[in-house]
Formats: C-alpha cells, sequence, structure tokens
C-alpha cells in the first residue's frame, strides 16, 4: 500500500483512541512483520475485531457525508478527472489500481447513502459470498493457488478479515470500503441521471446538484434494480435486498410460518439459506422463536431431489439439499416447485395459486438502470494490447463501462476451463476482476481540457 490517505490516516487515530474498539489493533501488531505494512496490519485488526469495524464504518460514513466536503468534491476538482458511477467491488478496483500506476484519485459517485455496493446492502451480515476464503494472487475458477475474493490493490483483503470458509457480505463490503478510503474520493447521495460530451469530456448531471464536467467516465454500477421492485409492497411481498435488509434488523424472523421464494438464482439460494437458519445469523434470532415451518420455492432450474441437488449444484450451496428430504421425524420444511408463480398481495399476506404465505421474497432478477446517455447500445467491447476484452467504450465520449454491467464475453482460457459452464459466471463480479485492474493500469491520462 501507498502511504496512508488522509481519511485511513483520521481512521487508524480514532479507532486507536477508544479502548472498546482498538483490541483489535493491539493483537494484530503483535503480528506485523506477517503484513505488508504496519497500516496493513493495523486495518486488519480493525476488519477482524467486531467493535473496531463498528467504529471504522461509522467514521467513514460521518466523513462521506459532509455536504461541504461533497460540493468541494463535485465542483473544484477540476474538469479533466477521472469520475466513477458506483462504489461497489469494481469502482474499488478500479481506483486501487488507478493510483497504484500513479494516476490521480478518481471520483466516485454513489447514489445511495451507503458507500460500498452490493455487498454493503446491509451494515450486518446477511448473506455468504459464492467464492471460498482463502489466501493467494488473484486468479480465474479452478486454480487452486489463487484467492478469488481478493480485490486487486486494496490496503487490506478478504483473505486477512475472516477465517470462515465463505465470508459474509460484510467482510468484503468493509474491504471495498476501505480501498475507497485510500484511493478514491467518494460522494455518496449522488444520482446521476445523464451524461453528455465527446471526446475531450463528459458533462454529468447529477440529481439535484446541477451539472460538473469531467475527463472521463467510469460507469461501474451493478447489474442493476430488481426486476419485480414495483411489484413488491415492502411488507409481505419483497424483493431480495428488502428481504436481507430486513434480516438485518431486530428479530427478522418473526411471525414466519410458511414463505415462498420465487426463483432459483443465486438471490433464491441466499434467501432460502436465511429461512433455514443456516445462513449468517441475525443479530436478533432465536430458534424456539423465529423458525419457519414450510418454505415453498418456486423454480423451474433447479433441482427438487437431494440426490439431484447434489449431483447437480455446486458445492457453495450444498446444505440447502439436505432440506430436500424429510427430516427423522418425517417432516420436510423445503420443497421446490417446478412451476411459475404469480403472487397476488393481500393486506397482510400473499396468495400463490390459492395458497396463503405469511413471506413471499422475489429472487427474479435484475435489470439495468438506464441513464440518459449510457445505453448498452452505445458501448463496444475494448480490448488491451494482448487481445483480451476488458470493457466496453462508449463510441463518442470518454467513457468506459466495467465489471457484470459490461456484459464481457467469456475468454477462450475461460472456455476452455469450463468457466463458462456455470451461467452465473457471466454477471461474476470476481470473474471480471483482473480486467478491470488491466483497464486502470493502461488507460493514459485523460485529455487537456
Amino acid at each position: 500500500m501507498s502511504e496512508p490517505s488522509n481519511l485511513i490516516n483520521l481512521l487508524l487515530s480514532a479507532v486507536s483512541s477508544q479502548p472498546s474498539a482498538a483490541a483489535g489493533i493491539q493483537a494484530t501488531m503483535q503480528r506485523a512483520t506477517e503484513f505488508p505494512s504496519p497500516a496493513h496490519a493495523r486495518l486488519a485488526g480493525i476488519a477482524l475485531d467486531p467493535a473496531g469495524r463498528a467504529a471504522a464504518d461509522q467514521i467513514l460514513d460521518t466523513f462521506w457525508a459532509d455536504k461541504s466536503r461533497q460540493d468541494d468534491l463535485l465542483y473544484n476538482t477540476g474538469d479533466t478527472r477521472e469520475v466513477i458511477v458506483g462504489s461497489g467491488f469494481h469502482a474499488a478496483a478500479y481506483a486501487a489500481i488507478r493510483v497504484l500506476s500513479g494516476f490521480d484519485r478518481p471520483l466516485v459517485l454513489e447514489r445511495s447513502d451507503r458507500v460500498g455496493g452490493t455487498f454493503a446492502m446491509t451494515a450486518q451480515p446477511t448473506f455468504y459470498l459464492n467464492s471460498r476464503n482463502r489466501p493467494g494472487g488473484a486468479g480465474l475458477a479452478g486454480d487452486q493457488g489463487a484467492s478469488l475474493n481478493r480485490l486487486p490493490g486494496a490496503p487490506v483483503q478478504a483473505a486477512n478479515v475472516s477465517m470462515a470458509e465463505f465470508q459474509t457480505n460484510a467482510d468484503m463490503a468493509f474491504v471495498i470500503r476501505l480501498a475507497l478510503a485510500q484511493f478514491a474520493d467518494v460522494v455518496p447521495g449522488a444520482n446521476v441521471v445523464s451524461v453528455s460530451g465527446d471526446q475531450g469530456y463528459v458533462q454529468v448531471e447529477i440529481g439535484d446538484r446541477g451539472e460538473c464536467e469531467y475527463g472521463r467516465l467510469i460507469d461501474a454500477r451493478g447489474v442493476g434494480d430488481p426486476i419485480a421492485q414495483k411489484l413488491a409492497n415492502g411488507t409481505c411481498l419483497l424483493t431480495f435486498p428488502q428481504f436481507m435488509q430486513r434480516m438485518a434488523g431486530t428479530w427478522p424472523l418473526r411471525g414466519l410460518r410458511r414463505v415462498a421464494v420465487v426463483g432459483g438464482g443465486d438471490s433464491g439460494k441466499c434467501a432460502v439459506e436465511s429461512l433455514l437458519g443456516i445462513a449468517p445469523p441475525p443479530v436478533m434470532a432465536a430458534a424456539a422463536l423465529d423458525h419457519v415451518d414450510r418454505i415453498d420455492w418456486y423454480s423451474q432450474t433447479i433441482p427438487d431431489t437431494c440426490d439431484e441437488w447434489r449431483d447437480q449444484v455446486r458445492g457453495r450451496y450444498q446444505a440447502i439439499g439436505h432440506y430436500l428430504r424429510p427430516d427423522r421425524f418425517g417432516v420436510q420444511r423445503l420443497a421446490v416447485l417446478d412451476r411459475p408463480a404469480v403472487p397476488v398481495a393481500l393486506p397482510d399476506s400473499v396468495l400463490i395459486e390459492g395458497r396463503t404465505y405469511d413471506l413471499v421474497i422475489l429472487c427474479t432478477g435484475s435489470r439495468e438502470v438506464e441513464i440518459d446517455g449510457l445505453a448498452a447500445s452505445e458501448f463496444s467491447l475494448y480490448s488491451t494490447a494482448d487481445g483480451v476484452p476488458v470493457a466496453r467504450q462508449h463510441v463518442s465520449m470518454p467513457a468506459y463501462r466495467i465489471g457484470p454491467h459490461a456484459q464481457l464475453p467469456f475468454t477462450d482460457r475461460e472456455l476452455a476451463d469450463g468457466i463458462a459452464d456455470i451461467p452465473a459466471n457471466e454477471v461474476s463480479m470476481f470473474r471480471t476482476a483482473a480486467k478491470t485492474a488491466a483497464l486502470a493500469a493502461t488507460l493514459p491520462e485523460t485529455a487537456e481540457g
């Protein structure tokens, strides 16, 4: 890591001064020689200690929320600066490699009030990542010496903050937020509504903040908003993000006896894990008080028996398959229903095929959030000198799409290694991490305004 940024120094000083939050720092400093630098060791100590992590999160949120600082960044930083739309994994990876390659800190615009992207949708752990937690450099799936959760250039890596086989969203969110604190200037609550310009600049309209001019735009948004967002009522009919918000609250499963999950993708699997009690445990939950008796899983894409599940589903989700058969008392809590579901919301419940549910979770995918001027049709593949597509480039503006949002094709290597055989890898953020790093390291400086 380069010298700690002003924000990282502020965070380290503030946490160190709080006795209740400094235990992790004191512990890791006993092993400081095993880290690249003392700052790395101290940040890992903060991440490992729940009290230290909570204190650091509050410090970051307070700093990023300051309105005068935000206005200064938006309007007084020059028209040649790079701006990144989105504050998730790929925004952090691009910013880190960009700065480590000798370029200026980019400006990050995040539409929500919480920085960190999909993994930071809740401050509490609510779901597990798909990739195993292990040390090592970046690599492809199947490379046993690689860490697929590695964020290129980050001041602390995911493998330094947990020993769990599969880490939680909160672990990766903290890594992302520390990387942004080190390598970028961040403005939350900045909703980009339109982009225009030519080969030399981009004009960005930001909600009620007006227009700002920059030298280059990096579109690092995720896969989009839930398709069923308008159908959900926020109470008994929820999207996956809404359900995860509920799981981060107090007594999240209270009063639930019969629940339906619609959709068989990774979001659906994470929702089912929460209902079965095999996801990260809620802050407040008790087996006797928060037990879901029956889960009906509407999906036409997943196995409906334990044996088929064991043969067809990757290891990360194997534990779910055990619940597709009766227990020793003859009770089966989980059933896969191989048919579409059309939920009908009532005031205090939801109907599917005439059956009443206390809660229905819609895990039916996401769609791109449209920004005027950044339509997908306006971008074409952009490759580095070795011919590998690493992003998409706008046809007329200095703008690039990165990460899953870029919809990059599988490379010949990925096809040969079988990575393309897993449909979920098409939008895997870890698959495209090295590609984002390559773009950040090779793009020239922005043109003079």
